[in-house]
């Protein structure tokens, strides 16, 4: 059929069936052939329908194929023009197949629970939550804002059993209800996920995982150099250290020359530009000074001991312990900052602040203390004076130990309960990972801490200059943090509170150093039995 249909196509110059036939002129009868010719078809299509349904349909299309032919007679020649009409009967079987759709992931609903809602860390969460998204389909965040009594609320929630499935916390209250079921572990969903890597990021003990006991300091390197260990509850988010920012512009019209590295004892050449830099005729002033330990007498009381071995609880657990081998000079010098007017008095801090926000962003402050991040100064200051990182105080030594610390964002029982670890964890790597990571780069809020993005020239772009100062604090190993490894960590944290009445005048040094120690060690004491629980059952896990 196919060979005949060729030779037609060709044209009428064809003799079919006859061998040495010859064209002549077409005359005499015509003759209708007609014959029937199968054609099959299958057309499958995929319908959403819930069983295989078959239908044949069939249709007939009759065509004309014109054909000539030679017909020999006896004693005459005579030519017939024979036109065959093939009379085609196409039946076209339709199969609709379904093809069972595969089994959608149900849409996860997910709470998350923290207080990066405004400014820079608003920012960036923001823009997390729009690429998670887009990205993650199958699960929907519901954001749940906090306020700034974000801890007694959420202890509330989780008394009741009804906190969020995913929250920004910090490291002291996980362990404080991290034994009493409060969190879930996410080891099994993050051993199955190609983003883990527990070396990826920067890793202060005991604060998203716990079983990283910072018991022995002098024995091994910093734990948040070593990569993660231990069982895991959640994954970091928020970086914090301490360090120091410098007007440059403040600097130069005074004449001070910067620090230089290596030559900025707190003793002599630092207690010199505070002093240089302090005018009480133009209110500019030397430094500012806190009565948080983490964000300056702490690393001061670190640096001037002679071991720097010291921090601020001892390993015993008992004992307030930064103050010994020479911690009390760091203190009694931080103090002094204030006695000796370098530093303005705490209840002065608003009026220099004015409209900026901060002594610093308002221009009368040569060195300041940055706890990681400087995304809200960066809109106050704009481009009023040139400032950026620079060298921090030093002890005999060398610079002083940095404070180093996360928040990370934790799987919560909640998730357990409701079937949803493993689409909390996906959603912890999301917001521990790259992406997100560079976006707090950007925004400034605080630190990364994934590595790549630390390294990265984009983190160490300006403003401010030097910004790449944050990754060579946070890359040494002396660090000190907050210890967050007990169970009554917040209670313990009065302590740190206790030392505004020394900075306040209210105590002499002595009297202040020693109402800190009190104040720790009776907690301590207190609850030495539930830590010894807590430990136990941490290392049973």
């Amino acid at each position: 059929m196919v060979s005949r249909r060729k030779l037609l196509k060709a044209g009428g110059g064809a003799a079919l069936g006859i061998s040495g036939a010859a064209i002549l002129a077409a005359c005499g009868e015509t003759q209708v052939v007609t014959r029937e010719v199968p054609v099959e078809k299958v057309v499958v299509q995929e319908v959403p329908v819930e069983k295989v349904v078959t239908r044949e349909v069939e249709r007939v299309v009759t065509r004309e194929v014109p054909v000539e032919r030679v017909v020999t007679r006896t004693q005459e020649i005579q030519v017939e023009k024979v036109v065959e009409v093939e009379k085609i009967v196409e039946v076209e079987r339709v199969v609709e197949v379904e093809v069972e759709a595969m089994p959608q992931r149900p849409r996860a609903v997910i709470r998350l629970a923290n207080d990066h809602s405004s400014g820079a860390r608003g920012a960036a969460m923001n823009w997390a939550l729009d690429l998670f998204a887009t990205r993650f389909p199958h699960i929907a965040i519901k954001f749940e804002p906090q306020d700034h009594l974000y801890v007694d609320s959420f202890s509330i929630h989780i008394a009741a059993g009804t906190q969020a499935e995913l929250a920004l916390l910090d490291g002291g209250f996980f362990n404080t209800w991290v034994h009493r079921g409060g969190f879930a572990r996410i080891d099994d969903a993050l051993s199955k996920h190609p983003d883990w890597d527990p070396t990826k990021w920067y890793a202060p003990p005991d604060e998203v995982s716990v079983g990283q006991f910072d018991d022995d300091r002098a024995a091994r390197p910093a734990p948040h150099t070593t990569g993660y260990a231990g069982v895991m509850f959640g994954m970091p988010y928020q970086g914090n250290i301490n360090g120091n920012v410098y007007n440059f512009t403040l600097l130069e019209e005074l004449g001070i020359p910067m620090p230089v590295e290596g030559s900025f004892h707190l003793e002599r050449e630092a207690w010199d530009l505070f002093m240089q830099a302090t005018d009480p005729e133009t209110d500019t002033w030397g430094l500012r000074m806190g009565g948080n330990a983490w964000i300056l007498w702490g690393s001061w009381a670190r640096a001037m001991q002679n071991s720097g071995n010291h921090m601020y609880r001892a390993p015993n657990q008992l004992e307030w312990d930064i103050f010994n081998d020479g911690g009390d000079r760091g203190f009694a010098l931080a103090v002094q900052t204030i006695t000796d007017g370098v530093a303005p008095a705490f209840d002065q801090i608003q009026s220099i602040a004015g409209e900026f926000g901060s002594p610093f962003a308002a221009g009368k402050m040569a060195r300041y203390w940055t706890g990681g991040g400087e995304g809200g100064n960066i809109p106050r200051i704009k481009d009023r004076f040139s400032w950026g990182l620079g060298p921090v105080e030093e002890g005999d030594r060398g610079p002083f130990p940095h404070h180093f610390t996360n928040q990370g964002q934790y799987c919560t029982a909640t998730a357990e309960r409701n079937g949803l670890v493993e689409e909390c964890t996906e959603t912890l790597l999301f917001f521990a990972g790259e992406d997100v990571q560079g976006r707090i780069a950007i925004d400034r809020g605080s630190l990364p801490m994934i590595k790549t993005v630390v390294d990265s020239d984009e983190f160490r772009a300006a403003p401010p200059e030097n910004y790449g100062y944050f990754k060579t604090w946070m890359d040494k190993t002396d660090h000190h943090h907050w210890q967050n490894g007990h169970p009554n960590w917040w209670e313990w944290y009065e302590s740190f509170r206790a030392a505004d009445a020394t900075f306040i005048g209210d105590m002499t040094v002595e009297e202040g150093m020693q109402h800190i120690i009190n104040t720790s060690n009776r907690v301590l004491e207190d609850t030495k039995e539930e830590y010894d629980s807590w430990k136990a059952w941490i290392e049973a896990l």
